[in-house]
């Protein structure tokens, strides 16, 4: 049988050790072949169900895996689909555009779809390889990624015309118009248009 005592591997650090330096917590298969360069899957797979064994990471989901037992659900969002970035409802309210508190966690990615994991529950929402792949508006935290306040609100209105917002003083109007650009959405175009001319009427 094919099996890997990680902690006698013949290298400067351990592997675990190697996954601590990334100041990272949530890993998926993939990740830990790139880290521990590996040259398979197979080595990474048995090398993780080991440290598993013995208590030294945890198992989220088929090809998940944490160095501990309490995760950042943020974290686990960006791994359960890439690419994703966190908006919509989750980054209004991280904001405070909306004062409304949801308990799902909402990313957009390249096609929908929901996860239910240890009580919390993962919506993606559908939109465009242009949109996505876009770093407009994107802040990049140290371990996952989320919408800026204007890149949430062209999210939001690009698959919610009638989304209603609580909070929009501190708004840039003009990243606002920018951003609305990459969707390639003259109704979406229109809608920003519409928000911005209420957000300078309260202005003055």
């Amino acid at each position: 049988m094919y099996t890997v005592r990680v902690d006698y591997l013949p290298l400067q650090m351990t592997r675990l050790e190697k996954l601590q330096k990334t100041n990272l917590n949530v890993f998926t298969t993939d990740d830990l072949v790139i880290l521990w360069e590996v040259e398979n899957r197979r080595e990474a797979i048995e090398s993780v169900k080991d440290y598993i064994r013995r208590g030294r990471m945890f198992s989220i989901k088929k090809g998940i895996y944490s160095l501990t037992k309490e995760y950042n659900t943020k974290e686990l969002s960006q791994k359960l689909m890439t690419p994703s970035y966190i908006s919509y409802y989750t980054a209004l309210g991280i904001h405070g555009i909306i004062f409304q508190k949801y308990s799902e966690i909402h990313c957009m990615a390249s096609y929908s779809k929901t996860f239910d994991i240890d009580n919390q529950k993962f919506i993606y929402h559908k939109t465009n390889p242009e949109v996505l792949h876009s770093q407009k508006g994107i802040l990049i935290e140290i371990n996952y990624t989320i919408a800026n306040p204007e890149r949430a609100i062209c999210d939001s209105l690009y698959l919610n015309s009638n989304i209603a917002f609580d909070n929009l003083r501190n708004v840039n109007t003009e990243e606002l118009k920018e951003i609305s650009k990459i969707y390639k959405s003259k109704r979406l175009e229109k809608d920003i248009e519409k928000l911005v001319k209420h957000i300078e009427k309260d202005v003055k």
